[in-house]
């Protein structure tokens, strides 16, 4: 009886173990994450790692200029691409906040990147969510960078990330 009960617990504990490691593995190299990277104060950094865009097959046009409609890559809505960017976050007052991308060749080398809603998991958190409502963004005219609007955190996923 004693062998078998200090079997089941070696099994019950192994088990444990292996299973918080794979949510580790899991968590480090999901898509649609953010991983606080630093938080000073007033600013906190996170690593971001989204999946966005769409093939031009059976789009009509994502992106509108000028009064034309037509398709860019890796923008928009959909999962096609996967990018990761480093975003410093700021408060703007009240419960949003901005973001300001580190290197924004790391999104586009275009002038504009259309961001679709998403909602971030954040690594090593309770289960809350960075999230990033549908904008397009320009590149700043004096910074070259781009900058996120109305960023929110929240305990729940806000958008479905499609």
């Amino acid at each position: 009886m004693k062998k078998n009960l200090i079997s089941t617990l070696c099994l019950v504990l192994c088990f444990s173990c292996s299973k918080n490691e794979n949510k580790e593995n899991t968590e480090s190299s999901m898509p649609n994450s953010a991983k606080l990277i630093s938080d000073t104060k007033g600013k906190q950094t996170y690593g971001i790692t989204v999946k966005i865009g769409h093939t031009a097959v059976g789009c009509s046009g994502c992106v509108t200029s000028g009064g034309l409609s037509f398709h860019v890559e890796c923008q928009g809505a959909g999962s096609a691409c996967e990018k990761t960017v480093i975003v410093g976050i700021s408060s703007s007052g009240g419960v949003t906040y901005y973001g300001i991308v580190d290197d924004p060749d790391d999104l586009t080398y275009d002038d504009s990147f259309l961001m679709p809603n998403r909602s971030l998991y954040i690594i090593g958190s309770n289960g809350e969510f960075l999230n990033i409502p549908e904008q397009m963004l320009y590149r700043d005219d004096e910074t070259g960078t781009f900058i996120f609007y109305d960023i929110f955190f929240s305990d729940v996923q806000m958008f479905e990330n499609k």
